[in-house]
C-alpha cells in the first residue's frame, strides 16, 4: 500500500530542516492501521505438465515437436466490493486460479551440407510470473483502506475534507518523518470510506496471455570464403491474448470529438475522479524481426563482424509499469478509454551492430586483447499528444488519468474549422511545429502513435586484456579494463542518447471544447464545455505548460570505465 509512512511536501528546504510541512498524503488500513491488512496478500500454485520427442529423419534433418500446458491454482481471492458490483454486475473477485494454457510447438534443423545449416520453428508460447498484474486486485479493492489529503494554505490555515479543528497544524508541524500523530490516525479511521474508492480488478474471462511466435534462422560458411560466416534470422510473432487496461466506471456516449473520437461519461458522475481499473485482454499485437549478420576471422587474431537487424512491431498496451493506474494511464490514447494500437515503444527499427577483436600471444602464451563493440540504432518512437486543460475528468473525453495521453488532431491549416486558438501566438507556434516536425504529413487527421523517432545514437564500447605469468605453474592472472561509452570519455557531447521520457508522448498543446464554433482560425472562443455531456464543437488549444523538448538520458549518455584482475588456474 503506498504511503503508509506519510508523503511529505516541503516548500522549501527551510521548511524542511523545521519540520513545516505544506502537504500530507497518508494512507493506511483501517480500522487496523496495520498497512498489511490492506496489502496485497495472495497465494497461487503453478503447474506445468508437457511431453517432448526427437524424431532423427535422416542424419541431416530432425525434428522436435512436444506440447506444454501450464495452469494456475490457489484459494486466495480479493476482498468482496459491494458497491463494485452494484456499479458493474459482477464481482472484483476473479484471479487466475483455474486459468491454463496449451502451447503446442515444433522445430526442425537442417544440414544439407557442411557449409549451411537451416533452424527453425513455430508454435505457442506464454509464461512470465503474474505477480506484479495480480497484486492490483488485493490492494486497490476499494474499501480495506482510507486515505487522507491535508494541505496548508497560502494564509496558514489548513484543508482537507471534513478536517476537525487543530489536525492540520498536528499533521504538518513539527514533521519527524517517523510517526505520524495519534489525531492525524483518528482523523483517518473516522472518514467515511467513499462508495467511489478506486478499485481495480481482474476481467472474469481473462485469459492468460500468449502468443504464436515463429522463427528461421540460417548460418552458412562457405569453405571459398576461409574464414567468412554468413546469418540471417527471422522472427515473426502474433499475439493471441495480451494484458490490456481500461476503465469500466466510464461508459461511451453518442456525442464526439471535432475530429470523431468517442466521448465518454461517468457511471457515478462526472465530479468522481476515481476509477474501476479492469485488466482484461486485447488481441491486436505483431512482430516481424529480421537480421542479416557476417563475420570474418583472420590468422593473425583479428575477428571482424556486423550485423544489421530491421523490426516492425506493433502492439497495443505497453503495460510496463507495476500498478494498474500507471498501465492504464501512460500511453498514447487514440479510443480515450485504451491504449493505442501502433508502433511499439520498444521498436527498434533499424540497428547496426560492429565489433573489431585483436587476439594474440606475443610472448609464450600469454594473450593480449584488444575489443571494440559499437552500436548505432535508430531512436527510441514517440507520440504527438495534446494535453487537457483539465487537470481531473476530461471534459473533452470524459476520462481521467494522464492528461497528456490523447494523440493530437494536426489541423489542415491555420483556417482549420474544428480548431480555434486562444491566441495567435499559440496558433502561428502549432503550425511551426507542424511544418518542422513531420506532423504536417499528417493534416486532418490524428497523428499515429509512435510514428516519430528520437535522434540516431551511436555507442561503443572498449575492453583491454593481457595475461600475465604469476610463476606458480600454468596459473596465470588476467588484467582487464572495459569503458563502456568510450567515445563519451572522449568527448562529452559524443555517445550521448537524447530522447522524449517515459512515457514517450509529447503534448504539442493543451485543449479545450468549445459548446460553439468560433469564426475558422480565430483567437479566443465561446463558452468553453465544464462537462463531457456538453457538446464539443470546436477544439480550442492552449499554449503547452512547456516547450516541447527531447532531454538527455544521463545513466545511458555517460562513459563508465571499469578496472579488474582474474586469477585462473
Amino acid at each position: 500500500m503506498q504511503s503508509t509512512a506519510g508523503n511529505y511536501y516541503f516548500d522549501s528546504i527551510a521548511d524542511f530542516q523545521a519540520g513545516n510541512a505544506q502537504r500530507l498524503r497518508y494512507g493506511n488500513a483501517v480500522p487496523s492501521l496495520n498497512p498489511i491488512d490492506a496489502a496485497a496478500r495472495f497465494r497461487y500454485q503453478s503447474y506445468a505438465f508437457g511431453i517432448q520427442d526427437n524424431w532423427r529423419i535422416t542424419d541431416w534433418f530432425s525434428l522436435d515437436y512436444g506440447i506444454r500446458y501450464d495452469m494456475y491454482g490457489g484459494h486466495s481471492r480479493p476482498a468482496f466490493n459491494q458497491s463494485f458490483f452494484n456499479r458493474l454486475g459482477y464481482a472484483n473477485t476473479a484471479y487466475i486460479s483455474g486459468r491454463g494454457i496449451a502451447q503446442p510447438r515444433i522445430g526442425f534443423e537442417l544440414r544439407p551440407s557442411k557449409e549451411l545449416s537451416v533452424r527453425g520453428g513455430v508454435g505457442i508460447f506464454s509464461g512470465g510470473s503474474p505477480d506484479v498484474y495480480v497484486s492490483n486486485s488485493f490492494s486497490n479493492t476499494g474499501f480495506l483502506s482510507n486515505t487522507i489529503d491535508i494541505r496548508q494554505n497560502n494564509d496558514g490555515s489548513y484543508s482537507a475534507t471534513n478536517l476537525p479543528a487543530g489536525v492540520g497544524a498536528a499533521a504538518l508541524t513539527g514533521v519527524s518523518g517517523t510517526t505520524i500523530p495519534g489525531v492525524v490516525n483518528n482523523y483517518l479511521n473516522a472518514g467515511t470510506i467513499s462508495s467511489t474508492a478506486p478499485t481495480n480488478a481482474l476481467d472474469p474471462k481473462f485469459k492468460l496471455p500468449s502468443q504464436w511466435r515463429s522463427t528461421l534462422s540460417f548460418d552458412y560458411a562457405p569453405t571459398a570464403l576461409s574464414g567468412f560466416n554468413f546469418g540471417a534470422d527471422f522472427f515473426y510473432s502474433k499475439v493471441r491474448n495480451q494484458v490490456f487496461f481500461t476503465d469500466a466506471r466510464v461508459v461511451p456516449t453518442a456525442l464526439r470529438t471535432p475530429d470523431g473520437r468517442v466521448r465518454y461519461a461517468a457511471l457515478t458522475s462526472f465530479g468522481d475522479t476515481n476509477s474501476d481499473l479492469i485488466l482484461t485482454n486485447t488481441t491486436r499485437g505483431r512482430s516481424y524481426i529480421a537480421v542479416a549478420r557476417v563475420d570474418k576471422t583472420f590468422d593473425l587474431g583479428l575477428n571482424l563482424g556486423a550485423s544489421f537487424t530491421y523490426q516492425d512491431i506493433k502492439d497495443q498496451a505497453p503495460a510496463t509499469s507495476s500498478t494498474a493506474s500507471s498501465n492504464y494511464g501512460n500511453g498514447a490514447f487514440l479510443d480515450p478509454n485504451g491504449a493505442a494500437y501502433g508502433i511499439s515503444n520498444e521498436q527498434v527499427k533499424y540497428n547496426i551492430k560492429y565489433n573489431l577483436t585483436f587476439e594474440r600471444a606475443f610472448f609464450g602464451d600469454y594473450k593480449t586483447t584488444f575489443a571494440l563493440f559499437g552500436e548505432t540504432r535508430i531512436g527510441r518512437p514517440y507520440s504527438w499528444t495534446m494535453q487537457d486543460a483539465s487537470n481531473l475528468r476530461s471534459p473533452v473525453f470524459g476520462t481521467i488519468g494522464s492528461s497528456s495521453r490523447y494523440l493530437l488532431y494536426v489541423p489542415t491549416g491555420i483556417d482549420d474549422a474544428r480548431v480555434s486558438y486562444d491566441s495567435t501566438a499559440t496558433r502561428d507556434t502549432l503550425n511551426a511545429l507542424i511544418n518542422s516536425t513531420g506532423l504536417s504529413k499528417y493534416r486532418g487527421q490524428i497523428a499515429p502513435r509512435n510514428a516519430f523517432n528520437s535522434k540516431w545514437f551511436t555507442k561503443i564500447d572498449l575492453h583491454l586484456a593481457q595475461e600475465v605469468p604469476t610463476g606458480l605453474g600454468a596459473s596465470r592472472i588476467q588484467v582487464f579494463m572495459d569503458i563502456e561509452n568510450f567515445a563519451n570519455l572522449l568527448n562529452k557531447n559524443w555517445g550521448q542518447l537524447r530522447q522524449y521520457s517515459f512515457p514517450y508522448t509529447q503534448a504539442a498543446v493543451r485543449v479545450q471544447c468549445l459548446t460553439t464554433p468560433v469564426a475558422t482560425g480565430t483567437a479566443g472562443g465561446s463558452a468553453v464545455a465544464t462537462t463531457s455531456s456538453q457538446a464539443c464543437a470546436q477544439y480550442r488549444y492552449l499554449a503547452p505548460n512547456s516547450t516541447p523538448t527531447d532531454t538527455i538520458s544521463s545513466q545511458e549518455s555517460l562513459y563508465q570505465i571499469r578496472i579488474g584482475a582474474r586469477f585462473s588456474f
